[in-house]
């Protein structure tokens, strides 16, 4: 018997500081990224910042590399999960195009346009979509939507990479993530069906969060070990909220859907406080 404890002469991992913060804030982005066609940054960032006190850049770079696999599984159960695929592929990839060249030449027009008239652009928009989402919701009859975008001709696609090249212009001169854009913009422009809006935001978000990600990680802005961490609690969680969102009425989905868009309308407009110096 040697009478040494075991810490006195083993050591053992010990959990990270973080590690329950950081599976809870993935687990709530994942469940509404899946739900809402969106890729939960929105949440992710505002909750590392608030909970882990995480940098806000570093917080942008480690939610955009635990979006990946949450909005990969997300839009494979919108595609796979119903009786036909609840997402356009055609749309899904004009719009790819579109935001990431926007991702890049917001990212470059971010160092010189003032960030106070552009937040206020930004929130002007979602307040837009809101209002549209929560009149669907509650006084309107279903709309003759179309179960698709595409197929509509050269113009028509043309107009779908010019809105994600819009798209992604603003998320990276404001840091909104495209996915809260992309679904008002294909609902109220193209007349897309609610759930299918959401499935092809799924995927048309993943190339701008892919090359965010690796930039903010070249830059040193990614957490990799909190990343991993989120998204091993989000993936199943956006599994759950996108079968929700198949499972759903569309004026259930609209009516969430506007009240995020409502509130993030609000946290976007700049305070007075927020134009004084510090």
């Amino acid at each position: 018997m040697s009478g040494v404890s075991p810490s006195a002469g083993e050591t053992h991992p010990q959990p990270g500081p973080h590690r329950s913060a950081d599976a809870a804030i993935g687990g709530i982005a994942g469940l509404a990224g899946g739900l809402l066609g969106v890729g939960g940054g929105f949440i992710m960032v505002p909750l590392q910042v608030l909970w882990t006190r995480t940098r806000q850049r570093t917080a942008a770079g480690t939610s955009l590399a635990a979006i990946v696999p949450i909005a990969v599984v997300g839009a494979a159960v919108y595609y796979f999960g119903g009786g036909s695929p609840q997402l356009d592929l055609q749309v899904a990839v004009f719009l790819m195009l579109g935001s990431s060249a926007g991702a890049l030449a917001g990212a470059r027009l971010a160092l010189v346009i003032p960030e106070r008239p552009l937040r206020m652009l930004v929130a002007a928009l979602l307040l837009v979509g809101a209002v549209n989402e929560l009149y669907y919701t509650f006084l309107s009859s279903p709309p003759a939507a179309t179960a698709r975008a595409g197929g509509e001709g050269a113009l028509q696609v043309v107009l779908i990479a010019v809105v994600g090249l819009v798209i992604g212009t603003l998320s990276g001169l404001t840091g909104v993530g495209g996915g809260i854009l992309v679904v008002p913009a294909l609902v109220l422009g193209f007349g897309v069906d609610q759930r299918i809006a959401q499935g092809t935001s799924l995927l048309a978000i993943l190339p701008t969060a892919a090359l965010g990600a690796l930039v903010h990680h070249r830059n040193g802005d990614v957490d990799l070990g909190a990343a991993g961490r989120m998204a091993a609690a989000g993936v199943p969680a956006a599994i759950l909220g996108a079968v929700l969102a198949l499972w759903l009425p569309q004026r259930v989905l609209a009516g969430v859907f506007g009240l995020v868009l409502a509130a993030m309308a609000y946290r976007m407009w700049p305070r007075r406080a927020e134009a004084l110096p510090a």
